[in-house]
């Protein structure tokens, strides 16, 4: 797929996928508990990788419960360095604006990171993913340069995952897995579609 994806295509793809809503559950509810929510977050690094590597939409099957632990804390180191992180670093600025009284710039500077986080994140994995190899998540620039190139793409489906986890808050495990694949599956067809056009030196 060389040329942009189109986020509402993708989206109806998706929803038709054979046996989607059924994976989506079964990753939802291994959302809701810690730790055993690697597995869900083992499942959804296996969706961008084969995503990555083929272009297509196919969802894996839920099995080698094992790797996919193994896989899921690949994907937390991957979460908590681009996307938690630029959140809790937000945070703290935005607590110490609100102490000075700078309340609406505060909420206006975590609002902004909690819209970005999502594509760093996305640019981070899709990074990661071309190795294997979380020594790739040191290059800083070339991840945050990735966001910015990718940025006019990614800000539907990064108002999309807020919006969903929004609407679905408590059944917060359900919205956040759902939301990942979505975010995922979108941002891994955008960001192969730039290195495929050789606009970004991924």
């Amino acid at each position: 797929m060389k040329e942009t994806p189109i986020f509402e295509e993708v989206f109806s793809r998706m929803l038709g996928l054979p046996g989607f809503w059924l994976k989506m559950l079964v990753g939802g509810l291994l959302s809701f508990v810690p730790v055993i929510n690697f597995f869900a977050f083992g499942y959804l690094l296996r969706l961008s990788r084969g995503v990555r590597r083929t272009g297509h939409l196919a969802l894996p099957d839920w099995d080698d419960w094992a790797g996919l632990f193994l896989d899921g804390v690949k994907f937390a180191v991957v979460w908590l360095t681009y996307w938690l992180l630029p959140l809790l670093l937000a945070g703290a600025i935005s607590a110490v604006m609100g102490s000075v009284g700078l309340g609406a710039l505060s909420w206006l500077v975590l609002s902004l990171v909690f819209l970005l986080a999502p594509i760093l994140f996305s640019a981070a994995l899709y990074r990661y993913n071309r190795r294997n190899d979380l020594q790739d998540l040191l290059d800083v620039v070339l991840i945050v340069r990735m966001s910015y190139g990718a940025f006019p793409r990614l800000i539907i489906p990064a108002l999309a995952f807020a919006g969903i986890f929004a609407v679905a808050a408590p059944l917060y495990g359900f919205a956040a897995f759902f939301g990942f694949a979505v975010l995922i599956i979108y941002s891994t067809l955008s960001f192969r579609a730039i290195e495929q056009r050789r606009t970004v030196v991924l």
